[in-house]
Parts: structure tokens; sequence; C-alpha cells
């Protein structure tokens, strides 16, 4: 989606994108944040991919210093309007890929939510590549990212016809996006310098996806989400 396509979200962000910070059942996201600044103190945020900004208006109190950056001007503003009693938040409007150039290496925990889903292999190198770029040595990484193995349940039950092809390829809303194999995403991530610390699916409710629970399902769709360092 392009920058014009993204800007057009703004909106009415919440009922048109999964915002798995807001939508998420299992209370994950709170577990990760937790983990990550535990017995630390005077942390810097960065938020890669921020959105609406709703991470930081639920986790922003944690840290000293915060960045949201998203390539979508009217999305940033929204993000600054939600976020305005957080003094310590700044917003850049631009290229996430960028990030570590603007910044440099800053981040005590670096956050990037359902953002690394290009189609395109050199797009998605890069958006790992500015995520160990931008985080401190020792620092943290809190990612989330679609699962295929959810996907093929989801296709299984009869409850989305999305079209799946090699690479992890799903077509969803018109696009393709990348979907990715617990196995494979810890294989990812240890290639960026990264080790996974802790991993677990994060729940969300069938109607995010525009889906009817169907009758046999006793589970519900998940991303997977997992820390590193």
């Amino acid at each position: 989606m392009n920058r014009v396509e993204w800007d057009l979200h703004a909106a009415k962000f919440e009922s048109l994108v999964c915002d798995i910070v807001t939508d998420e059942t299992s209370g994950q996201m709170p577990r990760f944040v937790a983990a990550a600044c535990r017995s630390r103190k005077n942390l810097e945020l960065v938020d890669l991919g921020c959105g609406v900004g709703s991470f930081v208006k639920k986790f922003g109190h944690r840290f000293e210093r915060i960045t949201g950056i998203d390539f979508a001007p009217r999305i940033v503003a929204r993000a600054r309007k939600r976020c305005a009693d957080l003094p310590n938040a700044k917003w850049l409007a631009m290229d996430v890929t960028q990030s570590a150039k603007v910044l440099g290496t800053v981040a005590d925990l670096t956050v990037c939510l359902n953002v690394i889903t290009s189609p395109r292999q050199a797009k998605r190198d890069a958006l790992w590549s500015t995520m160990a770029d931008v985080t401190k040595p020792k620092g943290f990484a809190l990612v989330v990212v679609p699962s295929m193995e959810s996907q093929l349940m989801v296709n299984k039950l009869g409850a989305s016809a999305d079209r799946i092809k090699a690479g992890g390829l799903v077509h969803r809303d018109g696009v393709w996006q990348k979907f990715y194999e617990r196995d494979e995403l810890i294989s990812t991530v240890s290639g960026t310098g990264f080790e996974v610390t802790r991993i677990a699916k994060v729940y969300y409710p069938w109607s995010v996806d525009g889906l009817r629970k169907p009758r046999l399902s006793r589970q519900l769709p998940w991303d997977w989400g997992f820390l590193a360092q």
C-alpha cells in the first residue's frame, strides 16, 4: 500500500486495520513489554510503523523518550493527537527504512507491529535490517507478524478463501502479504543478529479479519509475536 492509500485510512483506522495492540485477546503485549522493561530505567522506545499510536498510547508511560515513525502524514498526525498527553514523544512522517540514518542506534525497545509484510523480499530485508540498526546492543525488539499456521487453519475450516502461493504469500484484501511460519520466523530473526527470547500466539477475534467464527472452531486466529534481544 502506498503513502496516499495508507493516508486514506487515517480517519477510520480502527475499523479498517487490525490494530493488534487493541484487538488482541490473550494479553500477550503487556507480558512482552514487562519482560523488555524489567529492572531497566531511562528507556527509549522507537515504534517503527507506529500507525495511529496505539502502542505508544498504551505503554508510553514506561519510557523516558519515544519516537513514533510512519510514512503517512495523516496517520502520524492522528498518532500525535491521540498521544498528546505524552510530551516526551516525537513523531516522524518518513520512510521507516530510513529510521536508523535519522535516529542512529538509540532504542532500548524497538517495536514493529505487522509492518514486515511486504511481498518483496528486498523490502522485508530492509525493514529487518532497520530494526537491528536502530536497536542498542542488549536492547530488545518486539515484533508481530502474520502467522501462516493460522492462515492455514482458517482456510482449512472454510472461513476464508484467501489464496496462498510459494514463499508464504497470502492474497488478502486485494493485496499480497508475507505470512510467517514459526520456525521460518525464528531463523529470519536470528539472521539479523537477534536471539528470540519469547515467542507466543497473539490471538484476535475472527471479526477483525471480517470472518464469522466457524461452528467447529475452538481456536481464534492469531499472529506471531516475539521479543528478541
